[in-house]
């Protein structure tokens, strides 16, 4: 009898937890497009895969600053240098795919480093998704303010007639401001020593240390130097609004002298549907607020949205021109 008894109850304690995990096997995938319909429910992550104050970073602080009027949650800014914007980019990648992180991408971290890479560690066509592009920011020659040019003309003069004695720096190998660097030698005619630094902020250490005679950054980085008086600007690679007096190089006749470093937010590719659209809504509301325009206007950069489809294409025409670039300037793939 309590054999029997024994045994009657564990069928049903057997039936009973059939029973639970049927009902969560139904109630699981509910549940879980019930936490995506409500994304977000904390904090978000935005990684800058770039050392702080250049300008990836400002941008993706102004808008990790107005994302969470949309989201509703805070933004908070990773930076993880390295390798033209890999490092970051490779250990985002390597996080669960929950929406609860994007990352900041350039040309730099999705095309030209992987490119003049053998083995990338990801490849950005199949691993990540465009949420929308910021805009651009443009390139600008400065040397420090105790230099003796004035202008690009003198430099460009002194450097003919001096070749190898000027000292040039810039951020990252495979990087916009690398390509500018070569271009303006290229369409010059001048030869200079190339210095590479990690980051914006080490070039201008370095700029304003004496250590280099010029360097090339973007204008957002370059500009609180211009503006305190400890480097002058002699040549941008287009026109800002801060730097109206400053000639461009298709005005002073070097037209290669035009790279330009824009800005996207990315997501991982395998990130569920409804949280990728509730990113590339409030991506565009954000881009799209006048206060954050004006902000990033501010700071030299020139907003220019473009949906994630336009982003796409643009990337694309983008890596074909850079392998291009890589090509002529005899670059070596590591």
């Amino acid at each position: 009898m309590g054999t029997r008894l024994e045994t009657r109850s564990r069928g049903r304690v057997c039936l009973f937890l059939m029973s639970i995990m049927g009902l969560g096997l139904l109630l699981g995938p509910a549940a879980t497009e019930s936490q995506e319909a409500k994304f977000p429910t904390k904090a978000v992550e935005l990684v800058v895969p770039w050392a702080p104050g250049g300008s990836m970073d400002l941008v993706s602080r102004v808008m990790a600053e107005y994302l969470p009027q949309d989201l509703k949650v805070q933004v908070v800014v990773k930076n993880q240098a390295g390798a033209g914007g890999m490092t970051g980019t490779g250990a985002y990648l390597r996080t669960k795919p929950d929406g609860y992180s994007i990352v900041t991408g350039n040309a730099s971290s999705l095309i030209s480093s992987v490119q003049l890479t053998k083995n990338p560690p990801y490849d950005p066509q199949k691993d990540l998704l465009p949420l929308g592009y910021i805009g651009e920011v443009s390139f600008v020659i400065t040397v420090p303010k105790s230099s003796p040019f004035n202008s690009i003309d003198e430099f460009v003069q002194y450097a003919r007639s001096n070749p190898g004695k000027i000292k040039g720096g810039f951020s990252m190998v495979g990087s916009e401001a690398h390509f500018g660097f070569l271009s303006i030698i290229r369409d010059a005619k001048i030869d200079v020593k190339q210095v590479v630094f990690t980051g914006a902020a080490e070039t201008t250490t370095a700029l304003l240390g004496g250590h280099v005679d010029w360097v090339m950054k973007s204008v957002p980085s370059s500009m609180p130097q211009i503006r305190s008086g400890d480097a002058k600007p002699l040549l941008q690679t287009r026109k800002t609004p801060d730097l109206p007096n400053v000639p461009t190089g298709v005005e002073k006749g070097f037209p290669n002298f035009n790279i330009n470093m824009w800005a996207a937010l990315f997501a991982n590719s395998r990130t569920p549907k409804p949280v990728y659209d509730r990113w590339v809504s409030a991506v565009e509301a954000t881009v799209k607020k006048p206060e954050v325009a004006k902000k990033l206007e501010n700071i030299g950069f020139i907003v220019e949205y473009k949906n994630p489809g336009a982003c796409s294409a643009f990337i694309e025409k983008e890596r074909s021109a850079t392998a291009l670039l890589i090509k002529e300037a005899g670059m070596k793939v590591n």
